[in-house]
């Protein structure tokens, strides 16, 4: 993870860090309470050369996590609590004017710690804090203290659904580039803090203010202001007819406050920016649709800051400065001054989420690079970007858990610029389902697709743009009002055909291009009283068996994900997983029977003949999880379950023991690089077959399973690459059919 040419936060002086130094041990206090994060780091350390250091393991395991960043931290400066540098770099006596911890650590704890597998450009890692200027205003806020977002709210940039961390941490660098104020992120977007995003931003998350908040805040923002809204939208809408970008247009807003809003990567603005906002285009000589948001936002503030900053010297893009240098480390002080753009790494102490029963996690490692070079050499030797870096990055999150990883990543682009769904409108409310039934337990798949259809981008209400018909009727709800299994597949048959009757989308395919959506276990049931509904239209079901109704390829797997998760998602923490097998759950099939009556008794594998009781602990079997290498996924009365996707967030390589079992995203995922899959007659050898596996391959397993987590989680709203963008992914697969 490679950054270069980067900005200076003149703002954030090295030696106007606040920093503190601990006789005994590192330490950080939350500002709002009794509590003391304690580091593993004893003050006698100077010099760290194992990666098995329990400091180093601390460092390395958060520097996996985002966390999510809450607006709590009361003190006005960036905290930097330990500085860490290379064994073979001369600490300059400036640093001594900081008080900062120093700890000098070997090139395989860079390496481990930093996550990056060149480490030469790296002069100094930090643990520091979130900077003060990020605020997450809580949805339920009813007044808005807007005059403390934004020192000045002249130019604030707007950001409404933009999912990529690359473009939203460009987008903040341009914006402090060109002087703008600060940004607010609407619902939808990443963490600004994500890794890529900080890395894109070059410094820009912790210089440019940033408020997370909902379009009512954003409103207030506006009203107390008098800010004009613009927002960035192609002509190629045919309907709406922006305003053309223009100097005349620009030199008219120079004297106005002014917010600049920029939709999403797939589908643009979202409707109540549309209707909230002035549009305004790019022209385009060229014959093309639309122009890659980040790329749409840097034409946008050049124009916008063209007229005010006239008198302004030019600003050279992509170059630095020369600044003088006062010692032969002036590198790594320059590095310094830029701790800030490099860091995962948050106190989860500063997130509302603080609770006495629970201590938040100690702050995490930020990388610092190598600026020497940039800030001292000539134009026409600054170093090229090696083009493998990108390659390298596009390698890490499509890699080969994918089947094709290149093909995914293109296919998956352009289903979300173009996959469109028409949801049919009508339902009886008594037994269709208008809103989700619940968002919990193990149907809770469903409930979290028919929301996220309704509040995510791919809904249209056009069925002449439609791609495919959603028919919206939940087995889920009917089960839960009692609805018998006859009675059931009666009303599917009613409904569908009460609908074959009012429009005519479904004789135009025969259903081909229809899809009906359960995750009750008698749905592929419910729709055999309807033959063409069973053979032409798609059906996303959590029961994906060979052996009963389910049709391969052409039907879809949905997971079953027993959602909310109890704990946190594992990962990175191989060393805690002592346990070979684990297998505990009711015995209702053939293949649990004979899995807890081989397997009960041993001493390496932990079967239980039942659940877990509670009476016995809280969460014991979620827990369990966290210590198992191997978690066993045998069929229950259907063939799938929720242990599966239990087992990948929980970070347990599951062992998939079932027959004819199409997993889910089984035609994008390669499944056995992150999971083993075993037939049912291999229970008998289950506990050879797994002290079989060498360990270099479980931890590659691990590594895998840790990389697909995100595809097996609901959100609402929706997130890029979560279950429901995979659901739709491969609809978007099957969509092709001839419309007569």
């Amino acid at each position: 993870m490679q950054c270069t040419n980067i900005i200076p936060v003149p703002t954030i002086h090295p030696k106007k860090l606040k920093l503190r130094n601990s006789n005994s041990q590192l330490s950080v206090t939350h500002p709002q309470s009794n509590f003391e994060v304690q580091l593993p780091l004893p003050s006698h350390v100077k010099f760290i050369s194992s990666t098995s250091n329990p400091f180093v393991k601390h460092c390395h395991k958060l520097r996996q996590e985002i966390c999510e960043f809450q607006k709590s931290l009361q003190e006005k400066t960036v905290m930097m609590d330990c500085l860490l540098l290379p064994d073979n770099c001369e600490i300059p006596e400036w640093i001594d004017d900081l008080s900062v911890r120093i700890v000098q650590v070997s090139s395989a704890v860079i390496k481990k710690v930093s996550g990056m597998q060149s480490t030469e450009s790296i002069e100094a890692m930090a643990v520091m804090r979130i900077p003060t200027s990020f605020s997450d205003i809580n949805a339920d806020a009813k007044e808005a203290n807007c005059r403390a977002w934004f020192p000045s709210p002249h130019r604030v940039l707007v950001l409404d659904g933009v999912q990529d961390p690359g473009n939203l941490g460009t987008l903040l660098r341009s914006a402090t580039a060109f002087g703008w104020n600060g940004a607010f992120l609407l619902p939808g977007c990443c963490d600004p803090f994500n890794e890529k995003a900080l890395r894109a931003s070059r410094g820009a998350s912790f210089q440019l203010p940033i408020v997370s908040g909902t379009w009512s805040h954003l409103e207030s923002l506006k009203t107390e202001f008098q800010i004009k809204m613009l927002a960035g939208h192609p002509e190629t809408d045919k309907y709406s007819k922006p305003f053309h970008l223009s100097q005349k247009l620009a030199d008219s807003l120079a004297k106005l406050p002014l917010s600049l809003v920029l939709g999403s990567e797939g589908s643009g603005l979202s409707e109540q920016s549309r209707r909230q906002c002035e549009l305004v285009t790019i022209p385009m000589a060229g014959e093309f649709e639309s122009l890659n948001v980040s790329v749409a936002g840097g034409i946008f503030f050049e124009a916008s800051s063209s007229s005010s900053q006239s008198t302004q010297p030019p600003m050279s893009l992509g170059k630095l400065s020369p600044a003088p240098s006062s010692s032969p480390m002036f590198s790594l002080r320059g590095s310094l001054i830029t701790l800030a753009f490099f860091t995962l790494l948050s106190l989860a102490y500063f997130s509302l989420n603080f609770s006495v029963s629970s201590p938040p996690p100690p702050p995490v490692s930020a990388t610092v690079n190598n600026a020497v070079r940039q800030q001292t050499a000539p134009d026409n030797q600054l170093p090229e970007k090696k083009p493998e870096e990108n390659e390298n990055e596009n390698e890490e999150e499509f890699s080969d858990i994918y089947h094709s990883p290149e093909v995914f990543r293109l296919n998956y682009a352009e289903m979300e610029r173009k996959f469109k769904v028409y949801i049919y409108p009508n339902g009886d409310p008594k037994t269709f389902y208008q809103t989700p039934r619940k968002l919990t337990g193990k149907y809770s798949s469903e409930g979290y697709f028919f929301q996220n259809i309704r509040e995510g981008m791919f809904r249209t209400e056009d069925p002449d743009q439609a791609h495919l018909f959603f028919i919206p009727i939940s087995c889920h709800k009917m089960r839960g009002k009692g609805t018998s299994y006859e009675n059931m597949t009666m009303i599917v048959q009613n409904y569908v055909e009460s609908l074959i009757a009012k429009y005519p989308y479904w004789n135009r395919t025969l259903g081909a291009d229809h899809f009906f959506v359960t995750c009750h276990d008698v749905g592929v049931r419910a729709t055999e009283g309807l033959p063409l509904l069973v053979k032409n239209s798609i059906r996303v079901v959590c029961s994906p068996s060979y052996d009963v109704g389910f049709i391969p390829h052409k039907d879809v797997a949905l997971p079953q994900v027993l959602q909310p998760f109890a704990l946190p998602a594992g990962g990175n923490d191989v060393e805690n997983r002592t346990t070979l097998g684990f297998w505990a759950g009711h015995r209702n099939s053939k293949i649990r029977v004979i899995l807890a009556r081989v397997w009960e008794n041993d001493t390496e594998l932990y079967i239980l003949n039942n659940r877990i009781s509670r009476a016995e602990g809280n969460l014991l079997y979620q827990k369990k999880f966290y210590t198992t290498k191997f978690c066993i996924c045998p069929g229950g009365s259907q063939v799938n379950s929720a242990r599966p996707t239990d087992s990948i967030h929980y970070g347990c390589i599951p062992v998939i023991l079932s027959n004819y079992y199409d997993l889910p995203f089984n035609d994008i995922l390669d499944w056995r690089k992150f999971a083993v899959i075993l037939t049912e007659k291999d229970v008998y050898q289950l506990k050879q077959i797994l002290k079989a596996i060498p360990y270099s391959d479980f931890l590659t397993l691990h590594k895998n399973l840790v990389k697909v987590q995100k595809h097996f989680q609901w959100n609402s709203p929706p997130i890029k690459y979560d279950v429901f963008h995979m659901v739709m992914y491969d609809l978007w697969l099957r969509h092709h059919v001839i419309k007569y």
